[in-house]
């Protein structure tokens, strides 16, 4: 039996001791990834790093384990319910920041096993669990 995700689940995506929960996109914010390309020279080019911030914008929808440097726990800053373009800088500056993005396009079209895209390995450190809010 097939499973799929419903736009009101949430994946609890677990790096080392920070957690993110994640949303699955709309197909209007797949739409927006999609059109994260440019032509140069006449060839298209796919703006890996602006899809990545828009999957964030779109997707993350809490963190836990992360503080400032004032060693108080960061807190994500919304716009209704996409992060701000902020949040989306800072989180890109983690040092997960690497696996999050990876683990979270792969999560783009469904769960499925995490790997490096690369070396085609499991994401060491890299775990998730579907919390289902739907009937």
């Amino acid at each position: 039996m097939s499973k799929i995700l419903r736009l009101t689940d949430r994946i609890k995506l677990t790096i080392g001791d920070v957690v993110f929960t994640i949303a699955p996109l709309n197909h209007h914010q797949k739409i927006n990834l999609s059109n994260c390309t440019t032509v140069k020279n006449g060839e298209d080019h796919y703006d890996l790093l602006r899809a990545q911030a828009l999957y964030l914008k779109y997707g993350v929808k809490g963190v836990e384990g992360v503080v400032g440097y004032d060693d108080q726990p960061y807190v994500l800053s919304f716009e209704g319910d996409e992060l701000t373009d902020d949040c989306v800088s800072e989180i890109l500056g983690l040092e997960q920041r690497g696996k999050l993005t990876t683990a979270a396009w792969q999560l783009l079209n469904g769960v499925k096993d995490l790997v490096d895209p690369v070396t085609g390995e499991k994401l060491d450190g890299v775990s998730l669990e579907v919390l289902s809010k739907g009937k």
